[in-house]
C-alpha cells in the first residue's frame, strides 16, 4: 500500500487505496486479467434501436410522421446516438414526397427531453 501523504489529501488517497484494493480483492485477479473488470460506461455507448421509433401514420392522418423518442434510463437526453438516427430520419424524409408533418414526441410518460 502507498504510503499517506501528510494532512487532508494524505488521508484521501490512502482511503482511495483502500477502496481499489477491496475492489481488486473481491473481483479477483483474474477478472481484472480477463478485462471483464468493470469499467464506466458513457450513454453516448449505449446502442438502442428502439430510442427513436418512426411511425407513419395510416388513412386520413397519412403523410404524418411521428418520431417517437425513448430513452426513458436517460430521461430522453439527447446522445451523439439519438442525435445521429434523428438526423439520419429526418434526411430521409426530407426525400420523401409523401410526408407532410413530421411529429417529435416522448414514448415516455411524463417526460420530454432531458437537459
Amino acid at each position: 500500500m502507498a504510503a499517506a501523504a501528510p494532512g487532508a489529501l494524505g488521508a484521501l488517497r490512502a482511503g482511495r487505496v483502500r477502496l481499489v484494493a477491496a475492489c481488486c480483492a473481491r473481483l479477483g485477479p483474474a477478472a481484472w486479467a480477463r478485462g471483464t473488470a468493470p469499467r464506466r460506461g458513457y450513454s453516448s455507448e449505449v446502442k438502442t434501436e428502439d430510442e427513436l421509433r418512426v411511425r407513419h401514420l395510416e388513412e386520413e392522418n397519412r403523410g404524418i410522421v411521428v418520431l417517437g423518442i425513448n430513452r426513458a434510463y436517460g430521461k430522453n437526453a439527447l446522445s451523439k446516438n439519438l442525435l445521429k438516427m434523428l438526423s439520419k430520419a429526418v434526411d430521409a424524409l426530407k426525400s420523401d414526397k409523401k410526408v407532410r408533418t413530421i411529429i417529435i414526441r416522448s414514448e415516455v410518460p411524463g417526460i420530454f427531453c432531458a437537459e
